[in-house]
């Protein structure tokens, strides 16, 4: 699947470059997220984790290939927080959690599939150090890696890892905007301003 997702974006954004000299910035960025950016997020949650890590390196170098494309940089120019920050993009791991975390704030709100009663449980205990509301998922136990890649441990190890505030908003659209601002400030932490992936 990855192999496939590079083909297409790799093959567009020739085709978008080809056209560059007639796009302004704006117009980039909106031909990227409608022409590029679904091949990244389709059903990103089940094939992404299992992957491996050249693979991943090789996706997030694609989208860097995006965000120049988008904000007329330099073929070398190596991406950093700003740049992520001024588009609006969640480099490709943060985003696929987004969508994982997604996943199961629509499930405790009844939003989800019924498939996904069978990916998640709930935990019994309900921890109420920081709100009353603040209810954690089961992990599953998980002897390997593989395992620990499987949505309803992803989706369980991520969920817990979100505080009451952002999971106790009303509404999905919501929810994905706060999730988002907490990946853009982990990346700033993490990276003092800096995205090196394809260093």
């Amino acid at each position: 699947m990855a192999l496939k997702v590079l083909k297409k974006v790799n093959g567009k954004l020739r085709f978008l470059y080809r056209q560059g000299k007639y796009l302004n910035p704006r117009l980039r960025r909106m031909l990227c997220n409608t022409l590029i950016q679904p091949h990244f997020d389709f059903a990103c949650s089940a094939w992404y984790p299992n992957l491996t890590q050249g693979l991943k390196t090789k996706l997030q170098i694609a989208q860097n290939k995006c965000i120049r494309y988008c904000l007329f940089l330099g073929n070398r120019e190596g991406i950093r927080y700003k740049h992520l920050k001024r588009i609006n993009w969640l480099p490709v791991a943060e985003r696929v959690k987004q969508f994982i975390a997604a996943s199961v704030f629509k499930f405790f709100n009844n939003l989800a599939p019924r498939y996904m009663k069978e990916i998640f449980i709930k935990s019994e205990s309900f921890r109420t150090t920081r709100s009353s509301n603040d209810s954690n998922l089961y992990i599953p136990f998980r002897k390997n890696e593989y395992g620990k890649n499987c949505l309803s441990y992803l989706g369980a190890t991520v969920w817990n890892s979100i505080h009451a505030t952002i999971r106790d908003v009303k509404t999905c659209n919501t929810f994905k905007h706060k999730i988002k601002e907490k990946y853009f400030k982990d990346i700033e932490e993490r990276e003092n301003g800096i995205y090196n992936t394809d260093a």
